[in-house]
């Protein structure tokens, strides 16, 4: 009892999927402003930061910036590279939904520009945010349904598997993140010993592994998250194929907002990078099948978002190559690019989102200025 008191007290535990999140309508939550490095609209920036910012940076945890400092998270580094005061918006588990609203407030509050990092692997599914937006059904989205004739989060034949799943967690589940101690326990010792394992099994690929796995210093990447990602990015789902038509209709809407206001950055998946440097090397054909078929499904959904921006004449551009160049340098100088059992990129992957997301700025204001001539 004691630890446990001192744990809650003194520690972040216990973490779980609605642990430091308040409830927010418009948005599903926000981090609790009590946490170290959020302010107190419940973002990671510093205090005052919202003040007179002129590029929103919106994301999930690949904009917040998981497994490194605030200042070496994209947005940061976006801010360093261009000198735009930039306010990052990025919350893990965010979706296209949330990034509709927060687009909507950032530019009403006087932002220059938008820059929403799109990540393929779940911001179309019905899951995280998007289950407490539909579970509040707020008077903005009741007025944005009506008014963008949306779809997937409040249609009345919609069965929403994955809200439903997440609801029933298992009593395992909620005891390890409603437990400071049992949480402490999987984030300091258990998830070590299993990034321990991933480094340190051999390099079978067979199907029992947790993890495919591939030669020459190639990052290992989980089973788990590579396969949830390409069930939860597949076009012939139907809960992802109506949300890709919603952000379809919020992609009209953001390009309504002013010509070159808004910007996609696509984000890339570890897997989506991996699979990349394997067919630069003309080795696709050592990975697993599932593990090939799961990314085509991701890149079937990059060909498309590409396609929505480019009927829509939205700035948008792909870190794909710049994070692909960045993992091939950490490889060759035998540094790490990634957890073995993460997604989320150390300090060189952000800063490869954030060159591309430069890059994509420039072509943001170049066109603001030809519109202005």
């Amino acid at each position: 009892g004691a630890g446990e008191v001192m744990l809650r007290v003194f520690t972040p535990f216990p973490i779980g999927t609605q642990s430091h999140r308040t409830t927010d309508e418009k948005y599903g939550y926000r981090l609790d402003p009590t946490l170290s490095g959020v302010d107190g609209d419940g973002f990671r920036d510093p205090a005052g930061a919202r003040q007179d910012f002129h590029v929103a940076a919106i994301g999930d945890s690949m904009t917040y910036g998981n497994n490194v400092e605030s200042g070496q998270a994209w947005p940061a580094v976006f801010q360093a590279i261009t000198g735009e005061h930039t306010y990052n918006f990025g919350v893990g588990s965010y979706g296209i939904y949330t990034y509709h609203a927060l687009i909507h407030d950032a530019l009403a509050q006087g932002a220059k520009g938008a820059i929403v990092a799109i990540f393929p692997g779940n911001d179309f599914a019905i899951v995280f945010s998007a289950c407490d937006i539909m579970n509040a059904r707020s008077d903005f989205w009741l007025a944005e349904q009506a008014r963008l004739h949306l779809q997937a989060l409040f249609s009345p034949t919609g069965s929403h598997t994955q809200c439903t799943k997440a609801r029933s967690a298992s009593i395992k589940t909620k005891l390890f993140e409603n437990v400071a101690l049992l949480s402490a326990y999987q984030y300091a010792i258990k998830d070590r010993v299993a990034n321990l394992y991933a480094r340190l099994v051999g390099a079978g690929g067979d199907e029992t592994s947790d993890y495919y796995r591939f030669p020459d210093g190639i990052p290992p990447v989980s089973r788990r998250y590579v396969d949830d990602a390409g069930r939860m990015s597949d076009l012939a789902s139907s809960e992802t194929a109506a949300m890709f038509g919603d952000f379809e209709r919020f992609a009209a809407d953001w390009a309504a907002q002013g010509r070159a206001r808004v910007g996609l950055l696509l984000i890339p998946s570890k897997e989506r990078v991996v699979f990349e440097h394997l067919r630069r090397g003309g080795q696709l054909a050592v990975a697993d099948p599932g593990f090939l078929r799961s990314v085509e499904r991701q890149i079937a959904l990059e060909d498309k978002i590409r396609e929505v921006a480019g009927r829509l004449d939205l700035p948008y551009r792909s870190a794909v190559d710049a994070t692909t160049d960045a993992l091939r340098d950490a490889i060759l100088a035998g540094q790490r690019f990634y957890p073995d059992n993460d997604g989320h990129p150390f300090e060189a992957g952000y800063r490869a989102f954030a060159g591309t997301a430069s890059s994509l700025w420039s072509e943001m204001k170049a066109r603001a200025a030809e519109t202005h001539d």
